[in-house]
């Protein structure tokens, strides 16, 4: 028998492998799906790659990509019209056509046994001997993993208070400090509702929960904290960063029924969708075309597609939990009114309770009913205690007497807006009388207004690591970020006034900076949770307690340690007398911070060079602005300009190249002197800037040890909290009164 050739078998191989290549193409037959617009294409997000350049890119937030996509361009009445086909496999988890997708021609049968592939496993876990303190509340097993992989051993106090209630089907109104855990005081209950319910035989997904969020980033963080525990785990238990990612690449690439596969992760077990203005609305558009079990939202951006999608309207009417996160913030001027609108949706619909809405509304559509089941969940750090008391009154409007009269707060309306569905919300409020946490203290700096830039300029060198800067003005950040750059100082901005891409740049760069800066309004003291910030600066002081008590929750959070201080000048005196009263506490539960004055004047110096560079800058800046402004301007109302207007304008506002040299080497040289004061160290009066061992202060023991401030000659490097100075305690004055004339009584023998 004659052998075969080597060839003869590399070929016998080749025929093999075609024949199974072909075998598997035709099990996995693949269909054509139509589509008549871009937007509504199935596309999948990608991940950059850091070769591509495009990580510092801050024109790119996400890259979209979609294959095999024929592009057809068709000739009808009303024009040239582009359609679109894409080839796909039919157990697709993407297909978002206009027509009938493949797989929902199949059988009954063939539908659940594809949808039973998606459930969740069922896993088992020995809760009572891994986390006995989470045991008792009976949780979903795939949670008890999650908990256990995250490393949280034991619930919060108000995790521990909070739970059982809402597992029970109460409405619960918690009120906790911040960093408390509440997020996942009600996201716990919610997961395990949507993972212990019955699977719909179709992969549609029904609405369950809304989350209400007063801001962007709180939003997206709250969606961040409730993704870890919808996902399933590849491999058993997978521990999970510390530190997590709040950036919208991360958070827009959890689409409804898409299979994760990067870092171990399938198919998630409950799908959470983000509604936050600043962001692409027609993705999340199609995001809730595929149905969804969560929906976290500002209520502005919700609102908007409500106006437009009355499938989601009906669906709002028959929630299964309501959320209301930071409920006093959302109250305010900007937030209420479409606030209100949603949650007109969520009221059961009788004649003693309707409030009438205006015309235009989509609360007056007819819609169904709401599932009488609905719970509502409130949270917050403050809630003022009338509040909860009136609530736990339940003293409606209808309740009232005629002659009562007596105006509703803001939130009282709000919360009375509420339909609860429980006749007595369970109220918990473990938060501290003065609004303070245990691990954070508090500390104050009284200086002249003109002279805050030079103390914080200290406070930032002296101590140095991850301090958040808190400002009621935009303005203030605009002036002290170009004074801290070029005081070689990382700082970063976030106010309102930033594109949604840049505020969540500026966080995750703050958040990998060890020493950074944040300068921020009040949009950044609500519930952000940003790992180990070490300082909370009150530059500018808040005009209510709340804000105040928001702003200190950033530091100090999961009792770790924290430090707060006051700037205080002497036209905020009465502002900060107005705050201490409203928190319950005195002067002396402020204590000073020392301060090593030898040092302001060259701090004084370095500030003033800053200035000035800053000032020659913008002027430059503003010249250029003033220069181009009206040719741009004409351009996009296609106006053209005379020549000769345009020639005599530039020469108005063009400096002279003599003038231009002189600024740049005016510039050039304060950037000099500037670089030369900020390479010399900082030496404390005392110490020898020759001989290490002579001075007042010798530094030779510290530097042995490792003790010495890295900037700061003569001084130690220590904590804030170390340097705080005790209050002195007034002796109380005598009042000094004539003494009384002793009586005689004579002559003692």
């Amino acid at each position: 028998m004659k052998e075969p050739t080597k060839m003869e078998a590399n070929l016998s191989k080749t025929k093999l492998k075609r024949k199974a290549s072909s075998q598997r193409g035709s099990s996995r037959k693949r269909v054509k799906a139509s589509f008549t617009s871009a937007e509504s294409l199935p596309w999948k997000a990608v991940s950059k790659s850091v070769g591509s350049g495009l990580e510092e890119d801050d024109g790119i937030l996400e890259l979209e990509e979609v294959d095999d996509v024929e592009v057809i361009y068709e000739n009808t009445d009303r024009g040239r019209v582009v359609k679109f086909n894409v080839l796909q496999t039919p157990d697709d988890e993407s297909l978002g056509s206009d027509e009938e997708p493949a797989h929902d021609h199949h059988s009954p049968s063939e539908a659940i046994e594809a949808n039973e592939s998606h459930s969740p496993p069922l896993c088992t876990f020995d809760s009572a001997a891994l986390l006995p303190d989470w045991h008792h509340f009976t949780l979903h097993p795939h949670i008890l993993q999650v908990l256990h992989s995250r490393k949280f051993i034991s619930p919060t106090p108000i995790q521990s208070k909070a739970i059982p209630p809402a597992l029970s089907g109460r409405d619960v109104i918690g009120v906790a400090e911040t960093g408390s855990g509440k997020t996942l005081a009600y996201g716990l209950p919610i997961i395990h509702h949507i993972l212990s319910g019955p699977r719909s035989p179709t992969n549609q997904r029904e609405l369950q929960a809304l989350i209400l969020a007063p801001t962007r980033e709180l939003a997206l963080q709250v969606s961040d904290h409730l993704n870890a525990f919808a996902r399933v785990i590849d491999g058993g238990v997978k521990n999970e960063p510390e530190e997590t990612d709040l950036t919208a690449r991360e958070l827009l690439s959890d689409k409804p029924g898409v299979s994760v596969r990067q870092h171990g992760y399938h198919v998630p077990l409950v799908s959470i969708a983000v509604l936050v203005g600043g962001m692409s609305v027609q993705r999340q558009r199609r995001v809730l075309d595929r149905s969804v079990d969560v929906i976290v939202a500002t209520p502005g951006r919700l609102w908007d597609i409500l106006e437009e999608d009355e499938a989601l309207v009906n669906q709002i009417r028959r929630l299964r939990f309501l959320v209301l996160d930071e409920a006093d913030r959302m109250i305010e001027a900007g937030h209420f009114e479409e606030m209100d609108k949603i949650l007109r949706l969520t009221r059961r619909q009788s004649k003693r309770d309707e409030i009438k809405p205006e015309s235009g509304d989509l609360s007056d559509a007819a819609g169904q009913p709401t599932r009488d089941s609905m719970q509502t969940f409130v949270f917050s750090a403050t809630l003022s205690k009338e509040l909860q008391r009136n609530l736990k009154k339940r003293s409606r409007h209808k309740s009232r007497t005629k002659g009562d009269h007596k105006p509703l707060s803001t939130i009282d309306d709000l919360l009375l807006r509420l339909d609860f569905r429980d006749p007595q919300p369970d109220i918990i409020d473990i938060s501290p009388s003065d609004g303070a946490v245990s691990t954070l203290q508090l500390s104050r700096l009284e200086c002249l207004s003109s002279d805050k830039d030079v103390y914080l300029y200290y406070f930032l060198l002296r101590y140095p690591g991850r301090s958040l800067v808190f400002l009621s003005a935009i303005d203030g950040i605009r002036r002290l970020l170009p004074l801290l750059e070029l005081l070689n100082l990382k700082a970063f901005p976030l106010h309102s006034q930033l594109e949604q891409r840049q505020r969540l740049k500026n966080l995750d760069r703050f958040k990998l900076t060890p020493k950074a800066v944040l300068l921020a309004t009040d949009i950044a003291a609500r519930g952000l949770d940003i790992p180990a910030v070490d300082h909370v600066i009150h530059y500018q002081i808040p005009r209510s307690a709340d804000v105040f008590v928001h702003r200190n929750g950033r530091t100090a959070r999961a009792m770790q340690k924290g430090f707060s201080l006051l700037m205080c000048s002497p036209e905020e005196r009465r502002v900060a007398r107005s705050l201490l009263a409203k928190l319950g506490r005195r002067e002396d539960d402020f204590p000073a911070i020392s301060v090593e004055t030898t040092l302001l004047d060259d701090l004084k110096a370095r500030i003033h060079l800053a200035r000035q560079i800053d000032l020659q800058q913008h002027k430059v800046k503003k010249q250029n602005h003033e220069r181009h402004w009206l040719k741009d301007t004409a351009e996009a109302m296609d106006i053209e300009l005379d020549p000769d207007f345009m020639s005599a304008s530039e020469d108005e506002s063009n400096p002279s190249r003599r003038q231009q040299k002189r600024t740049k080497t005016k510039t050039a040289s304060l950037k000099a002197e500037l670089r030369e004061l900020l390479s010399k160290p900082l030496l404390v009066r005392g110490v020898s800037a020759k001989y290490i061992t002579f001075g007042s202060r010798p530094i030779a023991d510290d530097l042995v040890e490792g003790n010495v401030h890295e900037t700061m000659l003569g001084l130690k490097r220590t904590d804030a909290g170390d340097d705080l100075v005790a209050a002195r305690t007034k002796k109380p004055k005598v009042k000094k009164g004539k003494k009384e004339p002793e009586e005689w009584c004579g002559v003692r023998s």
